[in-house]
């Protein structure tokens, strides 16, 4: 689940999708955005960075280790709505956009959410259809000088695997692209645990308590 790693064929680009979890990674999905939809589609700068990528989470894809693809993902009760996604132009024939849209699936899949939902543009909505999704109704509508409609997709979710309040602790604890996986916080419990701070409590009140005293 940490990435999507081409077939080994010769001459075939190595391509990795994974949750951009770095500053970094941040900057690499908000440069292709300001690339793409600033730079080709004239999309105003305060109309792209909305004021919701800090509430988010963003997906990066490299083509031979360089930034090539990204897309948000934001959370809502009973559906993840994907947005922003995006393709610099010299990547736009190597056929990743459904692969992109598959791995993102698969996240919200494994976080139990079974329902997505896209605003997709005019162009791509045949391309949509063949990627499983459906129009959710046939209301069109449009922003920043584009006509959308919304399209759905349904997951099929685990239920026995999906993440509830009681599911292992640690696993609530992991990454969210590898909730299948230990994380560090795991590798942690190879130490026997110390309650340091309890301790530091433990010894003020004594203090304290000594002070009153006298």
């Amino acid at each position: 689940m940490t990435g999507l790693i081409s077939t080994a064929i010769p001459n075939r680009p190595d391509v990795t999708i994974k949750l951009a979890s770095t500053s970094d990674e941040l900057m690499q999905c908000f440069m292709l955005r300001a690339a793409v939809y600033i730079g080709e589609q004239h999309c105003p700068y305060w109309e792209e960075f909305d004021g919701n990528d800090y509430s988010a989470s963003h997906i990066i894809l490299h083509v031979n280790g360089e930034p090539a693809a990204s897309m948000r993902l934001r959370w809502f009760s009973g559906f993840v709505k994907f947005e922003r996604a995006v393709f610099l132009k010299r990547y736009r024939t190597m056929g990743l956009f459904l692969p992109l849209l598959s791995w993102a699936k698969e996240l919200a899949r494994k976080k139990g959410y079974s329902k997505v939902v896209l605003h997709s543009q005019h162009r791509l909505w045949k391309l949509m259809e063949r990627g499983g999704y459906r129009k959710l109704d046939n209301a069109v509508f449009h922003f920043s000088d584009h006509e959308y409609a919304t399209f759905v997709c349904d997951l099929e979710v685990d239920e026995t695997n999906r993440p509830t309040v009681r599911t292992n602790p640690m696993v609530l604890n992991r990454p969210e692209d590898q909730l299948d996986q230990p994380g560090i916080l795991e590798r942690s419990m190879e130490r026997t645990p110390t309650n340091p701070h309890a301790e530091r409590t433990r010894h003020r009140e004594a203090v304290t308590d000594r002070s009153r005293a006298h």
